[in-house]
């Protein structure tokens, strides 16, 4: 990978986050509340519009109450 914004991966990250908090039964309104970040960012993030950056992951992780690594246990797409 030559750069450091894949947009397959990253829809593929959005998705899965999106799976997780569905999954909690929870809005991205409650999970901004949580993560303390505005829904927008989350709902970006889903989208595959936003490379998030580490801390954020890490406070998306907390709020959904996962190990962080449980945020990367999705299929990645081809990295060609």
């Amino acid at each position: 990978m030559n750069s450091t914004r894949n947009e397959a991966l990253l829809q593929a990250l959005g998705s899965h986050l999106k799976k997780i908090r569905e999954s909690r039964e929870m809005s991205l309104r409650k999970l901004a509340d949580k993560a303390d970040v505005d829904f927008s960012q989350i709902h970006r993030i889903e989208k595959g519009e936003s490379n998030p950056s580490f801390t954020m992951l890490l406070a998306l992780a907390g709020a959904l109450e996962v190990e962080p690594a449980f945020l990367f246990s999705f299929e990645r797409p081809d990295a060609r």
